[in-house]
């Protein structure tokens, strides 16, 4: 982080007096950071962040008299530019989703550790210029209701059968369901995407039709082959035929994406599990990319790896999402021993329910339309809300440096090549 000149002013919100303590006296030996004051309820932590005008607020969720979700809406509302941090137990999912809408910038599993609490007031801090999200009917509204281009999503892990084309699915869904803004799912496995069965759509059109047509890319040639879904999500689909998914260039699936933008304001794509120049691609044009992973040796081996790729490929740490899929305590690894060995925080998790995720894939209808109240459900419901909350109308507090710079056709060259290049 670039030194300041004046200090993160920070409110800690929270009814145990020895939770504000303990939270107080982590943060005592930052340099940048002060606690300016502490309160017992949400009510509370409303009049002080009138009061002394606050960079963050660390905010409980359950508190007495108005609670961190009340709280936030009105902190939002009332201090323009006070970012908050919501705390919460992880079995509290919904309470998640309904603290991000309300316009949380992030949150953190409670009790943090101190490096996890320091680098998220950073973050958040980093924020603060961006104009703040207006909830309108719980759906999150930039200033004038919608953004100029639209937001890319990756969905991505280097280890097959984690789960990416099912994540992807509902995860447009459910960013349908809770933003009510325009989104597109695309099938991004060139070569063996499933969307279209995970979807239960069948149609002549592909991606292959706007990757042939990229000079002519409109609104109307765009609505015309993507297909309409009964969730409102429009589908992408992929070639009918690997031979056809090969010959897509990754210059003609930037313009795919590119052209998207313009027609939604989320745009989620399924990757498939490689590095090639394809993949690579649509992970350059992404302004998020969930990597997905699940409680096994070799894909947190392979999800490691790729981490650490991540910076020679001029991905900042806030593009990437670690999100645990199909978490199961009984596996025997601990999502915090992930932590610890990627030096990445997890920053969702959803539950494994074998049976019914394959049931609801095998029926072609996601699990957030048919079973709404299922547990995996909510979790996926309240990654979208993580998502569309990061994901705000306005650009990224990163300055141009740090943000990837987008492969030319010359550097196309695999992810090795790649990496030469750069030395």
């Amino acid at each position: 982080m670039a030194e300041h000149e004046d200090k993160i002013r920070v409110i800690i919100a929270d009814d145990v007096a020895e939770t504000r303590e303990i939270l107080e006296k982590a943060l005592y030996f930052e340099r940048d950071i002060t606690v300016v004051a502490k309160a017992a309820n949400g009510r509370e932590a409303v009049q002080l962040c009138k009061q002394h005008q606050p960079d963050v607020v660390l905010m409980d969720i359950n508190m007495p008299e108005l609670d961190g979700i009340a709280a936030t809406e009105a902190i939002v509302a009332q201090v323009p530019g006070t970012q908050v941090i919501i705390m919460s137990v992880q079995s509290e999912q919904e309470y998640l989703r309904r603290a991000m809408l309300a316009g949380a910038r992030e949150y953190l599993i409670k009790p943090p550790d101190t490096d996890e609490l320091v680098r998220s007031i950073r973050h958040v801090y980093k924020l603060r210029g961006q104009v703040p999200r207006a909830v309108i009917g719980g759906a999150i509204e930039g200033p004038d209701g919608r953004s100029d281009q639209g937001k890319v999503v990756a969905v991505f892990s280097p280890k097959g059968g984690v789960g990416c084309t099912v994540v992807a699915a509902n995860l447009a869904v459910a960013l349908k369901q809770i933003t009510s803004k325009r989104v597109a799912l695309v099938d991004g496995n060139l070569v063996f995407g499933d969307i279209g069965v995970a979807m239960n759509i069948v149609a002549n059109k592909t991606i292959v039709d706007l990757a042939s047509r990229v000079h002519d890319l409109d609104a109307q040639l765009i609505n015309d082959v993507t297909v309409p879904h009964n969730s409102q999500v429009r589908v992408l689909l992929a070639p009918p035929d690997s031979q056809s998914g090969e010959a897509i260039t990754p210059d003609q699936l930037r313009a795919v994406l590119e052209g998207l933008r313009q027609q939604f304001d989320y745009i989620v794509v399924d990757t498939q599990s490689a590095y090639d120049d394809r993949t690579l691609t649509i992970l350059d044009v992404a302004d998020r990319v969930i990597v997905l992973l699940t409680l096994e040796l070799t894909t947190i081996k392979n999800v490691k790896q790729f981490i650490e790729l991540a910076g020679p490929l001029g991905y900042p740490d806030d593009k990437l999402m670690l999100v645990l899929n199909k978490a199961d305590s009984r596996l025997g690894i601990r999502a915090e021993s992930i932590e610890g060995q990627m030096r990445h925080k997890v920053a969702a998790q959803i539950g494994n329910a074998p049976y019914d995720v394959t049931l609801a894939l095998n029926q072609g209808v996601p699990l957030v339309i048919d079973r709404r109240n299922h547990p995996v459900a909510r979790d996926l419901l309240a990654l979208a809300a993580l998502t569309a909350s990061a994901l705000t109308p306005v650009e990224s507090a990163a300055t141009p440096a740090a943000k990837a710079k987008p492969a030319t056709p010359a550097e196309s060259k695999g992810l090795f090549g790649r990496l030469l290049a750069k030395r």
